[in-house]
């Protein structure tokens, strides 16, 4: 028998302790990062619904402003949809009650959210909140919030615009 043949009998007997290892260890990281991949992606997805719906808000608040000269309202949090934060599923938009913010402004989201929405406004720029507005508005202000809590752990993601310009403010992205 030939050394060649003997060297291909022994080659084909299967892999060592150590080549299977490191095959384990190279599935479990691309598996691992496949998986956190997919949970960023999933996250975008509902980030880009806050983004979209405070969008929304903003123009139909803008509008009222032109039409009415004041942005709709009261100083009070408006808050929709009732209930917990969804964790699990998206909750669906519903009904808001007659002659709510949201129906007075006509909008509604393109369907289930994974955000709370709430919005705030007045006409006195001294009721405006200091810690929103660094400068305070001169006269009519509207706040406006998308926030959620995707892992369950009580702490909100917040997504948040003003009257004041187009930026919108996020804090504890994810959470």
């Amino acid at each position: 028998m030939s050394s060649r043949t003997a060297n291909y009998r022994h080659s084909t007997q299967g892999m060592t302790l150590i080549e299977l290892m490191v095959v384990v260890i190279i599935l479990s990281v691309l598996t691992t990062l496949g998986i956190s991949g997919y949970q960023k992606l999933i996250y975008q997805a509902r980030n880009t619904e806050a983004y979209e719906f405070l969008g929304v808000i903003r123009g139909a608040q803008h509008s009222n402003y032109e039409t009415f000269g004041a942005y709709a309202g009261a100083n009070q949090w408006v808050e929709w949809p009732p209930g917990p934060y969804p964790l699990e599923r998206a909750t669906n938009w519903g009904d808001p009650p007659q002659g709510s913010l949201w129906q007075q402004l006509g909008i509604r989201p393109g369907g289930p959210v994974w955000f709370k929405y709430r919005m705030r406004a007045d006409t006195d720029p001294q009721r405006a909140p200091g810690e929103v507005f660094r400068v305070a508005p001169n006269g009519p202000w509207f706040q406006a919030q998308a926030r959620g809590d995707f892992d369950g752990d009580g702490e909100l993601s917040l997504f948040e615009i003003t009257s004041s310009g187009a930026r919108i403010f996020v804090a504890n992205r994810n959470e």
